[in-house]
């Protein structure tokens, strides 16, 4: 006998489904028995798919930096933490040299300039650690490896998916300082015995930053979908939680069906709307910003919009069951289920997170932007809005197109600098609710860089 359900009883039966198959990670043992069909091609899948359900594959991780990046520190440290075997390339090459075998001579000739070790060398050394974790099939962490393209694609062709492939990112003065520390200090840790100038070595130092970020690029866009990166500036513990959230986090942009559903949040000036764009528009989700939403209501002259409009001159908060309704509305529209959504600027308050949690409106990654207080305010001071199209404009770094949109651009009314600071004061008595809340998916990102650099 068929069942028919009710628009309202369809969507709750979706939602509870949707949480069964997230819950008991449905979805990730799709992905990975898809990734081993496509890798294996087995003569009978149904057999192949039995076995693997029988025998988990092992994890396997990946993390690369710079000099400076400490890399190896942070590999060590996730190896006892997750109980997870852990090789440095770095180590391999060191053995090397210690044996003073052919291969040790060609290594230490490169360490003396800095230079990139041949690939044919560090390929050989590397099969033979892969080949001995992989044949015990154990689970395991290496750093330092690819360093190019070459050996990005060698680890593809050997089948080596790795699960994540984290990219720890610095400033490039860090890895500037660490590369002359080394060639100016023989007694220093990794350095290669021979003491330079300091003009030489600065002249060497730069050129490694250059081989370096060439070679990443390649590297990056050889494994792209893998590579995830982590902003390396920040404390050691604050890095290595981040790396750990990552781990721990089942990422479900290429899991079957389930689209990501990712909630960017940060004190005002923090870029929160121009990072929510560019995420959207890089993968294909819908950007949802409650300021858009409010702003709709405002200029339709509904009883939400008078309120909101009131409020949000004065820099409070417009009340949760008023922007609840918006955003359950918008987040359940058919455009948001299918390709996925990018919040920005919301949650706000503990009752919108519990409110969110009520409506199974579950964000899998929460993307805390940080800035500076006096970075934030300065910002904003060049933030500028078209009335015409609600376009955003920052006269100093992104200006208007001409000078006709120029002479219209206003400065919204929730920018000026009393109601900034207001807002930082809310941010700041709001933000351990999103860390207490969110704990198990939250990436913390330093927003104090080029917009284009932080996304």
């Amino acid at each position: 006998e068929e069942i028919s359900m009710n628009k309202s009883e369809k969507l709750e039966y979706q939602n509870q489904i949707e949480s069964y198959l997230e819950d008991n990670h449905v979805y990730d043992l799709f992905e990975f028995l898809m990734k081993s069909l496509i890798k294996d091609k087995p003569e009978d899948p149904i057999k192949h798919l039995i076995e693997k359900l029988e025998n988990p594959e092992p994890k396997r991780i990946i993390i690369m930096g710079p000099p400076g990046s400490r890399r190896k520190e942070y590999a060590l440290s996730l190896a006892e933490y997750f109980n997870m075997p852990a090789f440095s390339v770095g180590d391999l090459l060191n053995k090397e040299i210690n044996k003073k075998s052919e291969f040790g001579k060609k290594i230490a000739e490169s360490r003396k300039t800095h230079s990139y070790v041949d690939d044919d060398v560090v390929l050989e050394l590397v099969k033979k650690e892969i080949d001995s974790q992989e044949k015990d099939k154990k689970s395991w962490i290496m750093e330092g490896f690819p360093r190019t393209r070459v050996q990005a694609l060698h680890l593809q062709k050997k089948g080596v998916i790795p699960d994540k492939f984290i990219l720890l990112s610095i400033d490039e003065k860090v890895t500037e300082s660490t590369i002359k520390n080394q060639l100016t200090n023989p007694d220093e840790k990794d350095s290669s015995g021979t003491r330079y100038s300091l003009s030489e070595a600065e002249k060497i130092a730069k050129n490694a930053v250059q081989e370096y970020q060439l070679n990443m690029r390649e590297v990056k866009d050889t494994c792209k979908g893998f590579v995830c990166e982590i902003d390396a500036n920040k404390e050691y513990d604050k890095v290595l939680e981040d790396i750990a959230r990552l781990l721990r986090l089942r990422m479900k942009a290429n899991a079957p069906r389930r689209p990501p559903r990712i909630v960017i949040v940060g004190p005002p000036g923090s870029g929160r709307s121009s990072q929510a764009e560019i995420i959207a528009k890089k993968y294909g989700l819908i950007k949802v910003s409650i300021t858009n939403l409010l702003k709709a209501e405002i200029s339709g002259k509904t009883q939400i919009g008078k309120v909101a409009g009131s409020m949000m001159k004065e820099g409070e908060l417009v009340p949760d069951d008023m922007v609840m309704s918006l955003v359950e509305q918008r987040l359940k529209s058919s455009d948001c289920r299918v390709n996925g959504w990018v919040l920005d600027g919301f949650p706000k308050t503990e009752a919108q997170i519990k409110m969110l949690s009520t409506l199974n409106i579950n964000p899998s990654l929460v993307v805390v932007l940080e800035v500076d207080d006096e970075i934030a305010v300065e910002r904003l001071s060049y933030k500028k809005v078209d009335p015409l199209t609600g376009r955003i404009y920052n006269t100093k770094t992104n200006p208007a197109e001409n000078e006709v949109i120029a002479n219209r651009l206003i400065t919204d009314e929730e920018d000026t600098e009393e109601v900034i600071k207001k807002r930082l004061k809310q941010w700041k008595q709001f933000s351990p609710e999103i860390n207490d809340n969110y704990k198990d998916r939250i990436i913390s990102v330093n927003a104090e860089k080029d917009v284009s650099q932080v996304a």
